[in-house]
């Protein structure tokens, strides 16, 4: 059963889900069925035709594996991540996906102990030329199977939590965010980004039914403001009109935040 508030949808029964949850899979198996030494090639020449900047910064990154799902683009839009510490002892990306986040913020900043967790996991691991797999086979990861509803992790576990583009793929937004929160020391720092979509967005998306089963969470600026504004004193926050966000043709804006969860 649905839950919406301020024309967004915060929660959906367990099989729109896992209809959600296939959809991913589908989308990730076509993009790293092919993975080779060739494609990561082929990326940097494409970069190096269409962007000399992108060209050098996948070289200063060492960024030589296969796949890319907007993560520079948020590193960029999050200002490089400048507002972080330069030191941070234990990190978790919920929902991290095959490429991560955490793979760039892990260069910029010194990070003692990464961890990712996603429902796709097992999936992720078994692609070739991928970041996450090749850091979990190097012990640099600490990979986990599970929902972001249900962070299995003690209270007070993580210096640093991101969760960016992953709120519109599970099954309560609410009770992930509420998941993070528990999971984050007083003083850690929260990374967030997702879409926004209005009552347009929405409309739309269901007459074209393009998108809108892989991502059946819809959320905007008033909700997100609601769930987060109380747990955390904000040290960065944007919110992108349309023209400048991710995908404009389906949202409505971009929303970034990064928080420190206030002391007990």
């Amino acid at each position: 059963m649905e839950s919406s508030t301020h024309e967004s949808v915060l929660s959906v029964d367990t099989q729109k889900w896992l209809d959600a949850q296939a959809f991913e899979s589908r989308c990730w198996v076509v993009d790293n069925q092919k993975n080779s030494r060739l494609q990561v090639v082929m990326k940097f020449l494409r970069a190096l035709k269409k962007s000399p900047r992108h060209f050098f910064e996948l070289l200063t990154f060492r960024d030589f594996y296969a796949g890319d799902d907007w993560n520079f683009w948020w590193k960029e839009k999050f200002d490089e991540y400048r507002v972080l510490p330069a030191h941070l002892h234990k990190a978790l990306e919920v929902g991290s996906g095959p490429y991560t986040n955490i793979r760039l913020i892990s260069k910029l900043k010194r990070i003692d102990e990464i961890h990712c967790v996603d429902p796709l996991m097992e999936l992720y691991k078994s692609f070739k030329l991928n970041w996450l797999a090749e850091m979990v086979k190097k012990g640099r990861v600490h990979a986990h199977t599970g929902k972001g509803e249900s962070l299995d992790f003690p209270n007070d576990s993580f210096d640093l939590v991101v969760c960016n583009n992953v709120l519109d793929h599970v099954q309560d937004a609410s009770a992930c965010l509420s998941e993070i929160h528990r999971v984050l020391k007083p003083g850690g720092w929260f990374v967030f980004g997702q879409d926004l979509s209005n009552k347009e967005d929405i409309e739309r998306q269901h007459r074209e039914d393009r998108g809108y089963v892989g991502h059946p969470i819809k959320l905007n600026e008033k909700t997100l403001d609601t769930l987060l504004s109380d747990n955390y004193d904000i040290k960065l926050k944007k919110i992108l009109p349309r023209e400048a966000g991710r995908n404009p043709r389906h949202h409505c804006g971009t929303y970034l935040s990064i928080g420190v969860k206030h002391s007990k």
